[in-house]
């Protein structure tokens, strides 16, 4: 009685939480600016690929006031042009409409994703209208960050069909290139056909870039080549390593360093589930540019820890899944402290895991515990 009543407490306690949260910051700002989603770029992206007329990375302020938006964003779009391949399709519609259907679909990819952990469809819608209480969750509908968690859920869910597993992570790695450091997990067990199927994945999307804009990948990295550092330095950016840096200079970095490190060791030594956890958060670690939107493709990985029976793994989950609400809370947009150190925790948590799930099946194994089941 005692547990059930302190559970209640925690759960009115963030319930509190998330209707602040969503009421002053969340929930205001889609209603003042319902058109300011990153896809507007990416649809202004997709648009430039069939139309040769446009220009592919214009200025955005100016591309936006086409398009009847006004949002000051004085640069260029960073998106490679692989991710404006996903948006083909939502050209077709004018842009309010596109968004509407872009949106619809993204949710579609989260319950897609309850779906491949073998959810039935009823507990997976609802997991995936639960998930929008989630702040990552709910700014993801405008992003690629679904595209890329459902592409990693499947290369888990087909772990078994090495080919099939290395399509999914080429496919979530079209919007977001570090999605590809899951890759290293099945070529490090030499299941080489995971390496062709992202292969083929990569392939494709080049040949027909090529081909509807000859010119697509040399203008993405001419219009990079200053537009992105513009980009990592700016303040509100949450990437683990500028973060580090931003706090602590060349120590900062060293922390870093190690802590990548060592969920990576732990990750790459683990075939269990927590190991495929740890590679896919090495992917989100070593993103240059992060936001809190980048925390999504964790959110099945974190949730599964919380149901483990580690106790500090399942603290460290609980603190990662709290502070981008704190995120959400300090500014409308993101303070980037929250966010790294949400990825920190989540790191901790799935080597703490890795490494516990590791033991225990060791300790199944050692002959004196067989002997107690003889």
């Amino acid at each position: 009685m005692k547990k059930k009543a302190i559970l209640a407490i925690i759960l009115g306690l963030f319930g509190i939480m998330v209707s602040m949260v969503y009421t002053r910051n969340i929930i205001p700002t889609m209603i003042d600016y319902p058109l300011r989603y990153d896809i507007a770029q990416d649809n202004i992206g997709a648009q430039a690929l069939v139309n040769q007329n446009e220009e592919l990375y214009p200025i955005l302020t100016s591309a936006y006031e086409k398009m009847g938006i006004t949002w000051q964003s004085d640069h260029r779009s960073t998106h490679p042009p692989t991710a404006y391949l996903l948006v083909l399709p939502f050209t077709l519609f004018d842009y309010p409409t596109a968004q509407t259907l872009w949106m619809l679909s993204m949710f579609a990819c989260i319950v897609l994703t309850a779906r491949a952990f073998n959810l039935s469809w009823k507990i997976s819608l609802f997991a995936g209208l639960l998930s929008l209480a989630w702040p990552p969750a709910i700014w993801s509908l405008g992003q690629f960050t679904a595209i890329w968690m459902l592409g990693l859920a499947l290369a888990y869910r087909f772990r078994d069909k090495p080919f099939l597993s290395g399509l999914f992570i080429g496919l979530a790695s079209l919007p977001k290139y570090f999605a590809a450091a899951l890759l290293i997990h099945p070529v490090w067990r030499k299941r080489w056909a995971a390496l062709i199927g992202f292969a083929v994945v990569w392939l494709v999307a080049i040949a027909l870039l090529l081909l509807l804009r000859p010119d697509a990948i040399s203008s993405y990295v001419a219009s990079n080549v200053g537009n992105s550092m513009d980009q990592i330095l700016r303040p509100d950016n949450g990437a683990l390593a500028i973060v580090a840096w931003r706090m602590g200079g060349w120590p900062g970095i060293a922390a870093m360093v190690v802590l990548v490190f060592c969920v990576f060791w732990v990750g790459l030594r683990n075939n269990g589930v927590y190991g495929w956890a740890c590679l896919i958060w090495l992917g989100i670690a070593c993103l240059p540019i992060a936001w809190v939107y980048s925390l999504l493709p964790l959110l099945p990985w974190l949730v599964i820890t919380l149901k483990s029976g580690h106790k500090y793994p399942r603290m460290l989950a609980v603190m990662a899944l709290a502070l981008p609400y704190a995120s959400t809370a300090w500014l409308p947009n993101a303070n980037p402290w929250f966010v790294a150190l949400s990825l920190v925790f989540s790191g901790l948590a799935f080597a703490l895991a890795a490494s516990a799930e590791k033991r225990q099946k060791g300790l199944n194994n050692h002959p004196l515990e067989k002997m107690k089941y003889a």
